[in-house]
């Protein structure tokens, strides 16, 4: 695939661990000042661990100034109707322009059940999906009053807000082929399955995700493309795919950005959160941005595969 040509943009993944307290809000400061693009909460309502995700995206963005914030993603089985989960997003937006975004996925996991949450079958789970953007979009459509008749959900003579600044937008996290194809006909971005994004299958997943984007009489660059690192490890012994020293996480992730179109990087270590925020932006992200520039200059060559993997 060739480099859809968009501008990089590097995420750091807040672990939002309740005993950090106020720890989280120094976090993102601390995120912003080292110059990240964005900021991603979680949202897991049901980890007694974990502070709510909206709650802190809301004191993120409160206790931030320019840094951008997205949900990574927002259960909707536990967001349900969708107009207030959109409604939710709007305000955010309302409050700082332009700097949140919607991550969505449906939030089929086991957990969301023990808190009462539905169950919802594969098939169910993307069209509830996919009337939930309808609604969310109407919701964000500026009109007055609107309506809508779904299978599962309903907007009824609904009064409707201002529209929403251009930079709330909605971007799908998902694994299967229904949530990609979904992802490709309606979504503004994508985040591929969490904890595999080992090449050989995020391959097949973006070529999968490429041909539906095209099915859709969409243009590839149309839908931003977010590599999800939090599982990996920066560490002195070379034990796999991004499990290494800085030099192959540089090398690993500027292939993603070339071959795969990747764009943003969401960037985390979940033991040492603070020392990982500055080791990735003082040792890997402004050489990646760098041999991005120069490959698209025709200085550098792109790595294969086969290198990328070592």
């Amino acid at each position: 695939m060739p480099d859809l040509n968009r501008d990089l943009t590097f995420a750091s993944f807040l672990f939002p661990k309740a005993a950090e307290g106020v720890g989280l809000l120094e976090q993102a400061v601390l995120a912003e000042r080292l110059g990240y693009d964005l900021v991603a909460v979680p949202d897991h309502a049901d980890w007694p661990h974990y502070v709510d995700g909206w709650t802190l995206a809301a004191a993120v963005i409160g206790r931030t100034t320019s840094i951008e914030v997205f949900s990574g993603v927002s259960a909707l089985a536990l967001r349900e109707p969708p107009a207030v989960l959109g409604k939710a997003a709007w305000s955010l937006d309302r409050i700082a322009p332009g700097r949140f975004h919607l991550g969505i996925g449906t939030g089929a996991l086991p957990g969301i059940t023990s808190i009462g949450g539905p169950e919802w079958a594969g098939r169910e789970s993307v069209d509830r999906l996919r009337e939930a953007i309808e609604v969310i979009r109407i919701l964000w459509s500026g009109k007055e009053e609107a309506s809508y008749e779904g299978t599962y959900y309903t907007l009824r003579e609904a009064k409707l807000p201002d529209a929403p600044t251009p930079g709330l937008d909605i971007w799908i996290g998902g694994v299967k082929r229904g949530m990609r194809r979904l992802t490709g006909q309606v979504a503004d971005g994508w985040f591929p399955g969490y904890l595999n994004i080992d090449p050989d299958p995020v391959i097949e997943e973006t070529k999968h995700l490429d041909e539906e984007i095209l099915a859709a009489g969409r243009q590839l660059s149309d839908v931003r493309r977010v590599y999800n690192t939090i599982a990996k490890k920066v560490q002195t012994k070379s034990e796999g795919f991004l499990i290494g020293p800085a030099s192959q996480w540089i090398e690993e992730l500027t292939w993603a950005a070339l071959e795969l179109g990747f764009d943003t990087f969401l960037l985390g270590d979940r033991d040492t959160t603070v020392a990982g925020l500055q080791r990735f932006a003082e040792d890997i992200i402004p050489a990646v941005k760098a041999n991005v520039a120069a490959a698209r200059a025709g200085a550098a060559t792109i790595s294969s595969v086969a290198t990328a993997r070592g």
